[in-house]
């Protein structure tokens, strides 16, 4: 049994997946408990089977996690209390005896294989399949016993699952990084904040978009990041996440009160 006061991260994945290790590294002393999927993992911290569940929310090659910022509005009470940036190294994983040269198949999460591009052009024989989490993947290839079937994940899913590393480092891109949120329900920041992040749904007007971001930039407040996504209130309208920073509740009060239209504080971190 866990310490009953150590904190209990939930994530998305299996043990030893990236997410799994990122947790233990922001937050010290965790434990950690992989779900299936993001809404899982959310749903954990809003029942209180969890204290906390770390959710990817950028990637350096790939973008934005758009699920992540649906979640954060369907629920007032989950809040953005703390975040990490994770480096994530992509690596070709596969049984003791097996070869990069008789490797057939490898088996991974869409997004990494998408990050293996050009190593995957490059041995052609190898085909891609998709499945749900990269070290359940791992997990997988482990029990099959198949040396011609292999993974993409961390090293340490393959430390974990008793196989080995045939390929390190594969992806396209060296600066390959993922930022995670870290939610907690009604959860106040872990440390001093210097960003928030902010829901906004705009007036529909020419214009209300620029005039939201000027009152920021009024404010002294730098746009990091504006993601768009679907309101679901009626087609084909949107909201708007804008992280900012250097902020403090005062600074962000005010360059609300001049938003047309309304706005939700998702965190301050």
């Amino acid at each position: 049994m866990r310490p009953s006061d150590a904190p209990l991260v939930a994530f998305q994945g299996e043990a030893g997946a990236f997410s799994d290790d990122a947790a233990r590294t922001l937050v010290a002393g965790a434990e950690t408990l992989g779900f299936g999927t993001f809404d899982d993992a959310a749903a954990a911290v809003q029942n209180g089977t969890a204290t906390y569940a770390l959710l990817p929310c950028e990637n350096s090659i790939s973008g934005a996690v758009p699920r992540v910022y649906d979640l954060l509005w369907a629920d007032p009470r989950l809040r953005i209390v703390d975040e990490i940036v994770y480096r994530v190294v992509q690596n070709l994983i596969g049984l003791a005896s097996a070869t990069v040269e008789a490797m057939r198949e490898v088996r991974s999460h869409p997004v990494a294989l998408e990050q293996c591009r050009r190593f995957l052009q490059a041995h052609p024989q190898i085909r891609s399949t998709i499945v749900a989490d990269t070290a359940g993947a791992v997990r997988e290839i482990a029990r099959l016993g198949d040396p011609h079937v292999g993974a993409i994940a961390s090293a340490l899913a393959a430390e974990r699952y008793g196989v080995r590393v045939l390929a390190p480092a594969i992806q396209d891109v060296d600066g390959n990084f993922t930022r995670f949120f870290l939610l907690q329900r009604d959860g106040a920041p872990r440390d001093v904040p210097s960003r928030a992040c902010v829901a906004l749904q705009l007036a529909h007007r020419p214009g209300s978009l620029r005039d939201a971001l000027g009152a920021f930039a009024d404010a002294g407040l730098d746009l990091r990041t504006l993601v768009s996504r679907p309101s679901l209130e009626e087609p084909f309208t949107y909201r708007f996440y804008c992280e900012v920073a250097p902020t403090t509740p005062e600074r962000l009060e005010a360059a609300l009160a001049r938003v047309d239209g309304s706005a939700r504080v998702l965190g301050h971190y």
